[in-house]
């Protein structure tokens, strides 16, 4: 027996530009911890030499670097985002294709129709005689029982 999940190829990433691959390996590189403690031993080498005696406080190139730096970071995380959420609504769109080719070949089968509209006739034929007719003489005492206890909390008025 096979699994929804396990009939569902996903769907094939399309080639990818050299943009692309460079953007994944910046990206895949920014999103270690590798990077943080290079950029750690960085700046506090950057700081303790003062920029190699070039960049006095308050560090003016160092902004500038760590800004610029920060903005070709965004892009290329925005680029690998917008490349996933293409290749994940070509796997929602298989999954969804897959789901209503199922409901499709359930629906088309008669032979499951027919003994369905079978089951579901006896089903009631055995309601109709033996289920109803005990639960409606309920109901109507139910009823009746309430409307009783109902009379009794009314307001009195005088």
């Amino acid at each position: 027996m096979t699994t929804m999940a396990a009939s569902i190829e996903p769907a094939a990433e399309p080639a990818r530009g050299l943009q692309e691959r460079m953007s994944d390996i910046v990206t895949a590189f920014c999103g270690d911890i590798r990077f943080v403690y290079l950029h750690t031993v960085l700046f506090t080498v950057w700081i303790a030499t003062k920029g190699f005696g070039n960049d006095p406080f308050p560090f003016n190139f160092l902004t500038m670097a760590v800004s610029l730096e920060a903005i070709f970071l965004s892009t290329f995380i925005l680029i690998s985002q917008n490349r996933q959420q293409a290749l994940d609504e070509a796997n929602n769109r298989i999954v969804q294709d897959r789901l209503l080719q199922m409901l499709n070949d359930v629906i088309s089968d008669e032979k499951l129709d027919l003994r369905n509209e079978e089951m579901i006739s006896k089903v009631l034929e055995r309601i109709d005689v033996e289920r109803i007719a005990p639960i409606a003489a309920h109901v109507e005492s139910i009823v009746a029982c309430v409307g009783r206890i109902e009379a009794g909390l009314a307001p009195k008025q005088s």
